[in-house]
């Protein structure tokens, strides 16, 4: 019996063994990656109330740059949630929405960041 294992056999047996597991673990990784964006959206959510609080408090107008960005952020954590839970298949314009929110989001920053007080 031992003569007859080669290393094409041995690799087939390995492989093929494993695929009733894939499933499962596919559906596994999917829920802790929308229970991770949950938590990142509410994470943005949190920062966003904070830095409006922040914002009542100082009066500064950079921090409002900031809460937009949040307010950004959130809008397309929850939009990609949304999409990737009700929509099976991907949409040419969602890869165009989420790179424009993610680059008006770094613009936010930016001037937050680099914009004087007045």
């Amino acid at each position: 019996m031992l003569e007859n294992l080669t290393l094409s056999t041995l690799a087939s047996v390995f492989l093929y063994s494993n695929f009733t597991t894939i499933p499962l673990q596919l559906e596994f990784i999917g829920i802790v990656e929308n229970l991770e964006s949950l938590l990142i959206g509410i994470f943005s959510i949190i920062l966003l109330f904070l830095s409006i609080s922040t914002y009542k408090k100082t009066g500064l107008k950079n921090i409002l740059y900031a809460a937009t960005a949040f307010a950004l952020f959130t809008f397309d954590v929850f939009l990609e949630l949304i999409i990737e839970r009700y929509y099976s298949v991907t949409y040419p314009m969602q890869d165009l929405l989420h790179t424009s929110i993610t680059l008006a989001i770094l613009g936010l920053f930016f001037l937050s960041v680099v914009r004087t007080a007045r």
